[in-house]
């Protein structure tokens, strides 16, 4: 795999954050020469309050004291974003480890590199593109009932109000309804000629029926028809077999190093 692909599939990943810590009207957020920071109105440490780094040259150290600074005030802990296997990010890993840091979650970095074939949804599922205040409601609805499997708490999408953010130029989100019932999600957000997947889920009730296969493919080709090259995600461990299976490759891993509340230290 390319260096390119290797950095834009990190950016896409950083400009999609924003965009969905956008979602949220209550966010506070600082992108800084090599940094951004994100503050959702959860205060959940690993998911709403994240710290990127944007710019390999940043020293670490300099990039943890300022995400502390930002975050201290607002009495937050914050989940850092380091990748494993880039020499890039070498330093960053040792330097968040000397930082106290606390290793919480890690999961692979996939890229598509060729297109994928677009799947039918079963017979029993009607797919549909979110382009309304009450689906963009729905989707997010899914979101909580998926990822609660996952361990993500309820409140993190309860503060997602702002649905315009769901038909960006560069977005597409997906709706799957199974049995008239929302049950399927996915959306694509296209940056640095990537098509970055983010929150493919069902409901559990409609697992194993080949839903969350076919609303990937979905946002994949989404992707490639708004000028996408090549298709990245960061998986959980219940998709990451289905992405292999549909010719996503990992590329490196991301892990999640937990900076814990000011007083909680």
């Amino acid at each position: 795999m390319t260096t390119n692909v290797i950095r834009d599939a990190h950016l896409n990943l950083v400009q999609s954050s924003r965009q969905l810590f956008e979602l949220d009207p209550g966010v506070a957020i600082e992108a800084g020469p090599g940094w951004l920071f994100g503050a959702g109105s959860s205060s959940h440490p690993t998911i709403s309050n994240a710290a990127f780094r944007t710019d390999d040259g940043l020293d670490p150290g300099e990039l943890i004291e300022r995400a502390r600074d930002f975050f201290a005030p607002r009495k937050r802990g914050f989940a850092l974003w380091a990748r494993v296997g880039v020499p890039a990010d070498e330093g960053l890993l040792a330097a968040a480890q000397r930082a106290g840091l606390e290793q919480v979650y890690e999961m692979p970095a996939m890229v598509l590199a060729g297109k994928t074939k677009l799947l039918a949804p079963p017979a029993d599922v009607e797919l549909t593109q979110v382009a309304s205040q009450a689906e963009a409601t729905d989707f997010w609805q899914v979101a909580t009932e998926a990822y609660a499997s996952n361990g993500f708490p309820q409140e993190v999408f309860a503060h997602y109000e702002n649905h315009e953010g769901l038909t960006a130029a560069n977005v597409t989100a997906f709706l799957a309804r199974f049995a008239g019932r929302p049950a399927g999600i996915s959306m694509t957000i296209l940056s640095h000629e990537l098509a970055g997947i983010y929150w493919v889920g069902s409901i559990p009730e409609a697992r194993g029926r080949g839903l969350g296969r076919a609303v990937t493919a979905a946002a994949v080709a989404a992707g490639y028809e708004m000028g996408a090259e090549s298709a990245s995600l960061q998986a959980s461990p219940m998709g990451e077999g289905i992405y292999r299976q549909m010719g996503f490759e990992t590329i490196y891993r991301y892990r999640l190093f937990l900076s814990r509340p000011p007083a909680n230290r």
